[in-house]
């Protein structure tokens, strides 16, 4: 079992992105939602630690709707799957989170995992949808 670290809370409070090699993590203002970006392959334990700082970060900025560029994200794993569905997402639900809107993976396998994870979503808490392309993503975002 992989164990979640959280950040200290004076890391929360300030306002600036969260940059690594596999993800970065920002609050948008124009769009007025959190933007997550995922390069490559994450490990379960990068994938849990990227997905927390982007619900700390909508907390920390009052929001309620979340962009998520996956273009490039290789895969997202079973138990992280499993992870999302069952932990995280009636958690951050909890907290407000209302829209994701996803730009479509262009892995294979991580398209399959997307699919699987926003089919089993509750609609009625979270409205999710994927797109090609980031205008279009942020425009929808605009409108909930």
């Amino acid at each position: 079992m992989v164990s979640i670290k959280f950040l200290p809370l004076q890391l929360i409070l300030m306002n600036m992105p969260i940059n690594t090699e596999v993800y970065n993590i920002y609050f948008d203002t124009d769009s007025n939602c959190v933007i997550m970006e995922w390069n490559g392959y994450a490990t379960s334990a990068q994938f849990k630690e990227g997905t927390e700082l982007m619900l700390n970060t909508l907390i920390k900025n009052n929001a309620n709707k979340v962009l998520a560029n996956i273009r490039d994200m290789v895969l997202i794993g079973r138990e992280d799957q499993e992870w999302l569905d069952h932990h995280f997402l009636p958690r951050a639900t909890e907290f407000g989170f209302k829209a994701l809107a996803i730009i479509r993976p262009d892995h294979y396998f991580n398209k399959v995992a997307v699919e699987s994870i926003s089919y089993k979503v509750d609609k009625n808490k979270l409205a999710v949808n994927i797109f090609d392309d980031i205008d279009e993503a942020k425009g929808w975002l605009r409108g909930i």
